[in-house]
């Protein structure tokens, strides 16, 4: 009679050993599984990017401890737009910028030296819309019957569609000076944190990406109306439609210079080149040749026009040509006290406000006349 032999049991596993077929890997090996985390959302309380692993709904800003919820909505998607321009080329853009241009001081070209130079990317909204509605009312055409000439009001109704590109800083740019920057054409790339940290430096968003956003809407709609504008309104209504809005970060090169002990900040768009904002000094010789030249021309022109007078008012159309050219010797003297009172210092840039763009005598001439009819 053969006695089986039962197996001995097999020894206890330790916890510490026990492995789940999903973390081991051809020839035994452990394999930690990292878990996914997002990136690029931004912290609401203090603008920092927060990085939130996939799955989790509860977080922790890592920088101000602020606990908040994320929640299933789309969000603005954030991008961001490469440097073609290394510190080279935008020092070279800066040298030529202080070389040109009667209104800068002549002595940039020999004295100016560039002090500091670093590559930062700023947070820009960039809104896309098409503008669409209606605008009805009345335009004042003037037309000539035989030897007189009459205001005829002709009922307009204007269909408005425009498409628009508008951008907006989403951090606060008056230490820089840029409002504003040009994307079209410009390769567009999902936002890589790591990349631009990597490169230089990154501005994070301290407004409020809602409220720019519709702050460009107003604007793109405020744009249409002035382009479609009337001498009387009797109906409007316009609206946005196909509103798309992204936060992009853009990059541009930080460049500061010194002149005659003082320092000056310039920016360069890092992408295509253009100088986006640049400060320096003005032209004294220029500023006071602008303001003694243009009374010295008005001047003249009156006396002459004066002398003559009599005989032009004698004609059909003497009183108009008077007082239009009237508002030309204005203009022309306008322009050289503006030379002369702003031009101490001297701004340019694709970057620039509105309000401090630089109007050439033409353009002042044109504001002038289209402000009094």
């Amino acid at each position: 009679m053969t006695q089986s032999r039962i197996p001995p049991p097999p020894p206890p596993v330790r916890d510490a050993e026990v492995v789940s077929p999903a973390e081991t890997t051809g020839g035994g090996k452990k394999s930690a599984k990292k878990p996914k985390v997002l990136t690029g959302l931004t912290c609401a309380s203090c603008g920092g990017t927060v990085g939130v692993q996939e799955g989790r709904t509860n977080i922790e800003c890592r920088y101000c401890g602020t606990p908040q919820a994320v929640v299933g909505e789309r969000g603005i998607a954030r991008v961001m737009v490469l440097n073609r321009l290394d510190r080279r080329q935008a020092g070279e853009v800066v040298r030529g910028w202080l070389r040109r241009g009667i209104r800068k001081d002549p002595a940039l070209k020999r004295e100016a030296s560039l002090q500091e130079a670093f590559l930062a990317w700023f947070p820009f909204v960039r809104a896309r819309l098409d503008a669409i509605g209606w605008i009805l009312g009345i335009k004042k055409r003037r037309r000539k019957r035989g030897n007189r000439t009459e205001t005829v009001k002709q009922p307009v109704e204007h269909m408005i569609e425009r498409s628009v590109d508008l951008t907006m800083p989403a951090a606060d740019m008056a230490e820089f000076g840029v409002h504003r920057v040009d994307l079209a054409g410009d390769e567009v790339l999902p936002l890589d944190d790591d990349l631009l940290r990597s490169r230089g430096m990154v501005f994070r968003p301290s407004r409020s990406l809602d409220e720019i956003g519709d702050r460009l809407r107003k604007r793109a709609i405020a744009d249409a109306e002035r382009a479609n504008r009337l001498d009387r309104v009797s109906f409007s209504w316009l609206s946005s439609v196909r509103r798309r809005v992204t936060l992009v970060y853009y990059p541009m090169w930080v460049i500061r210079y010194g002149f005659r002990g003082r320092t000056y900040q310039i920016l360069i768009d890092a992408e295509d080149g253009a100088l986006a904002y640049g400060k320096a000094p003005g032209n004294h010789l220029w500023r006071a040749f602008c303001v003694v030249a243009s009374c010295a021309g008005a001047s003249f022109i009156g006396t002459s026009l004066l002398q003559h007078a009599g005989a032009i008012l004698q004609s059909d159309e003497g009183f108009k040509g008077i007082i239009f050219v009237g508002l030309a010797l204005a203009g022309l003297v306008f322009w050289g006290y503006r030379q002369f009172r702003h031009g101490g210092v001297v701004e340019e840039g694709t970057g620039l406000a509105e309000s401090k763009t630089e109007l050439g005598l033409e353009e002042t001439l044109k504001d002038m006349v289209g402000r009094i009819q």
